[in-house]
């Protein structure tokens, strides 16, 4: 029994010794990992930025999706001749509540060349990439629109319009893709750059299939959102066409109601009686009416109805107010649609 108990205690107390050292430990395993991982960003920001410079040059906005560039972390970039020079922070946050992020400052040097070229990696120093004051400016809208142009440019001659639609720029930070319009051979993207804290600047660029060119032009950022302002008002074209289509149904079964001069209720609930079809076939089973009176006004002259319309078709998505006056003495009905104020209180 006694060697029972020694077995047990002994057992015990590898358990919590193995515990201790798991602990004491942990913060050291856990920067490994968090150090690895970061190298393997350092890696593939080296890999990215051979693949961008394998077409002889080495834009900034490729070096800036190559590091992954976010706010507050443009990098440093010199241009020597050919030889272009990166230097960039790189951290990577470690797991678990004991761990501390780990941060790194390298250099990348690169000379752009008709095939990817080698690109040189060096850690620094961690006060190498150290905040200068000021802090440096972003790349103004210009230049960031420049390279936008060169890479469009490319794109359209590798593949047309389709390679400019999907191009990889539209992923770079700070630059937002705001709408796109294809017409007459011509490819108009209108998009929105950053231009420091909270401000955007908007420019246009026009790509054209039978010059194979691309040009861009700055414009208001109001601007870039009249493709949006367009669709919205062809939809509204498209809903009030709709919506008179069936009114002027509703306004036809009431002339010839009112055609002796009267119109009693229950004329009035045939004339709106009229249902909705699929395709032009009736609907079986269940009432889709076109218009659903909200409320009726009398008086001798005239009768004033008020109705929610919908499309003659099912497949038509639209709902407006229409005010119905029948004429009585003049034998005739009149509509107009209204706010909606009076059907959708």
């Amino acid at each position: 029994m006694l060697n029972g108990c020694l077995a047990v205690l002994t057992t015990a107390l590898v358990l919590v010794l193995f515990g201790v050292w798991r602990l004491s430990t942990a913060p050291g395993r856990a920067d490994d990992r968090a150090r690895h991982m970061m190298q393997e960003s350092v890696d593939r920001s080296r890999d990215r930025l051979s693949r961008a410079a394998g077409d002889g040059a080495l834009l900034g906005t490729e070096i800036d999706r190559s590091l992954g560039v976010g706010r507050g972390d443009e990098p440093e970039v010199r241009r020597r001749g050919r030889r272009v020079t990166v230097t960039s922070r790189f951290a990577h946050q470690g797991s678990g509540w004991y761990a501390a992020p780990v941060h790194g400052c390298y250099r990348f040097e690169v000379v752009p060349a008709s095939a990817p070229p080698p690109v040189s990696v060096h850690e620094l120093p961690y006060a190498a990439c150290g905040e200068p004051v000021p802090p440096p400016a972003p790349r103004s809208p210009a230049a960031v629109a420049a390279d936008v142009v060169v890479e469009l440019r490319a794109a359209l001659a590798r593949d047309g319009f389709l390679a400019v639609q999907r191009a990889e720029v539209w992923q770079t930070y700070g630059i937002h893709l705001a709408d796109q319009k294809v017409t007459d051979g011509r490819l108009t993207d209108l998009v929105l750059l950053d231009a420091g804290t909270n401000e955007q600047v908007c420019y246009e660029f026009r790509a054209r299939r039978d010059t194979d060119t691309v040009t861009s032009e700055q414009s208001t950022v109001d601007d870039c959102r009249r493709f949006q302002r367009e669709r919205e008002k062809q939809a509204e074209d498209e809903e009030r066409a709709l919506l008179d289509a069936s009114s002027a149904a509703i306004v036809r079964r009431l002339d010839h109601a009112v055609a002796d001069g009267t119109l009693t209720d229950a004329e009035l609930r045939r004339a709106l009686a009229m249902q909705q079809t699929d395709e032009g076939r009736e609907l079986v089973g269940y009432p889709s009416p076109v218009a659903v009176p909200v409320s009726v006004e009398r008086s001798p002259a005239e009768v004033v109805v008020f109705a929610r319309v919908n499309p003659l078709d099912t497949h038509g998505v639209a709902l407006g107010c229409y005010e119905f006056r029948a004429h009585l003495t003049k034998h005739s009905v009149t509509r107009r649609r209204t706010a909606g104020t009076e059907c959708f209180a």
